[in-house]
């Protein structure tokens, strides 16, 4: 269910590459190699210009792995678990699968971030100052990963939530308070609040100084920030909210039956419902997902047994887990339909479809707003 291009495992994380980070990885190559190197080195060629902003910008990627894996490491460490880091258009994320479960565990795994890039643009600096007069070329590429590692450290210690400084914020005030709720909010106004004086400077830039470059990026910089702030905040509370809900509440009671022998042709228009039971003359044989059909028109002559899956690989759930834990399973495993233990096999499926439909209903009475 998540989007991106995997490129392997490390220390068992699954890395994967969003498809907007390409875009921001060819700016930043061009960036590189044709402003900021030409202007150092004026007697390089074009082609070394260019292999230099490439590697550079791929040496600065792998500053962000290395930025996210830090959190990762520390987040295990402290009972956290990890699924994947993700590199998309504006940095890099970590996809953990739950949150701290206390304010030490909070304020370790968000410092670790921040100090590891400052390592790194320590690494890249005493690389630069022995580079310095052997290999121009090689120490300018070190000095600016210096310093864009010493920019990424300083960004995200800005103390606004979702931001590392954010969750140190938040865990500063998780421990006073012992109130996790209220402290996410503060720290989510607070990286509103930093968003909003971001777009101000950029607009401030690009009307004093008609640097439009430097404006539009600030301003966008600080879109993202105060959206990625109430956006987190809603993903937050909506955990919390579902922890709260037992899988009873989000069964899916509206699945249509039909008989195994019936063709497909027969039964595909009576319902637009996404799936359906099927029953052959020992009771309920399996379900059709209609998501996971492919070529519907051809199957259009086929009989209803030879499409659906078997009750018995429907993933069965304990009648103990809330309705996150429900969530988090389909999301990981990329599944669609689970069976709650205990119930009875024609009314105890939770559906995609259900979940979407409970969460609608509920968001619509404003649990999510921030």
């Amino acid at each position: 269910m998540e989007q991106g291009i995997n490129i392997g495992k490390l220390f068992g994380i699954q890395f994967r590459l969003h498809y907007g980070w390409f875009i921001i990885f060819g700016l930043v190559s061009v960036f590189l190699a044709t402003q900021v190197f030409p202007d150092i080195l004026e007697n390089t060629s074009s082609l070394q210009l260019w292999v230099m902003g490439l590697a550079t910008s791929l040496l600065f990627f792998a500053s962000v792995i290395v930025h996210e894996l830090a959190h990762s490491v520390v987040g295990r460490a402290n009972g956290m678990q990890v699924k994947s880091i993700t590199l998309f258009i504006f940095g890099g994320a970590a996809n953990m699968s739950e949150e701290a479960e206390t304010a030490g565990s909070e304020f370790k795994m968000a410092l670790a971030g921040p100090a590891s890039s400052l390592v790194l643009a320590g690494i890249f600096y005493v690389l630069y100052i022995n580079l310095n007069g052997q290999s121009p070329e090689l120490a300018v590429m070190n000095y600016w990963l210096a310093q864009i590692n010493l920019i990424l450290a300083v960004f995200n210690l800005i103390p606004g939530f979702p931001l590392d400084g954010g969750r140190i914020l938040r865990a500063a005030f998780w421990q006073q308070t012992k109130d996790l709720t209220k402290s996410t909010r503060i720290s989510t106004i607070a990286g509103q609040i930093f968003g909003y004086l971001f777009i101000a400077a950029g607009i401030f830039i690009v009307i004093r100084t008609q640097d439009w470059l430097s404006g539009v990026w600030l301003g966008l910089l600080g879109w993202y920030l105060s959206d990625t702030a109430r956006t987190s905040f809603r993903q937050y509370t909506l955990q919390q909210f579902l922890k709260r809900v037992s899988p009873a509440e989000i069964l899916d009671t509206g699945m249509p039956s039909a008989k195994s022998n019936q063709l497909w042709a027969d039964f595909a228009n009576r319902t637009d419902k996404s799936y359906i039971l099927v029953e052959d003359e020992n009771g309920l044989a399996g379900i059709i997902n209609r998501h996971n059909l492919k070529n519907a028109d051809s199957l259009k002559s086929k009989p209803l047994a030879e499409l659906y899956t078997p009750i018995s690989q429907i993933p069965v759930i304990p009648p103990e887990e809330n309705a996150l834990d429900i969530a988090r399973r389909m999301n990981e495993d990329d599944i669609e339909i689970v069976r709650l233990a205990g119930e009875d096999t024609q009314t105890g499926f939770i559906t995609l479809d259900s979940f979407i439909a409970y969460v609608n209903k509920a968001a619509d009475k404003g649990f999510t707003n921030a």
